[in-house]
């Protein structure tokens, strides 16, 4: 064979080697597009603690396409304004029930949104709903609070060494220590 027979083959090796490149990044885009994601809602409990305080209009779960589900949540607030609001929130893993799993932590809301960057792990965990929630300011909390439409996306949980699994994420709502409300959030995650 000549030497340009070698080269046309050389050069159409290396094109097809880019346009499988090419495809597999458009791929990728798409499927990053469409919202695709190692992670997915299964299930939402919201549990009124103190219907004098407040109470869960909405709590569910939304199929908005095939394989992407939508939280939705809706908490009333009836003695307002809310000055100090203390949440505790917790990661938990199932085996052979749900243990503990990576964070539990507790924080006054107040102080978290009046400087978000003193409080790291927080400020990750709030990164994933916060565009989806109205709950995106400092106290005083004079308004329902909402969470819409948020879906999981693989993007939010860079920071978050998450394994396969089934997960509870738990979020507890408490004013003047006492416990109004809770909202249990069940998720999977598939490698």
């Amino acid at each position: 064979m000549s030497l340009h027979i070698h080269i046309f083959y050389f050069n159409m090796k290396r094109l097809l080697y880019n346009v499988g490149i090419v495809l597999g990044s458009i791929a990728l885009g798409i499927a990053m597009i469409e919202g695709k994601s190692s992670f997915k809602f299964t299930n939402i409990r919201c549990k009124d603690n103190d219907v004098n305080f407040s109470s869960f209009k909405k709590c569910e779960l939304k199929v908005v396409r095939r394989g992407i589900v939508a939280l939705n949540a809706h908490l009333a607030l009836y003695q307002i304004p809310v000055t100090k609001a203390t949440i505790n929130i917790g990661l938990y893993k199932r085996a052979s029930g749900y243990r503990p799993f990576l964070y539990n932590i507790t924080q006054e809301v107040c102080a978290f949104f009046a400087n978000r960057q003193k409080y790291p792990i927080m400020n990750v965990i709030f990164d994933i709903f916060i565009r989806e929630s109205n709950l995106n300011h400092t106290c005083p909390y004079d308004h329902d609070i909402y969470i819409k439409n948020l879906v999981l996306e693989e993007s939010k949980f860079k920071l978050f060494p998450i394994p396969e699994g089934e997960y509870l994420f738990k979020l507890q709502i408490l004013i003047r220590e006492q416990l109004k409300g809770t909202i249990e959030v069940f998720l999977y995650r598939k490698d």
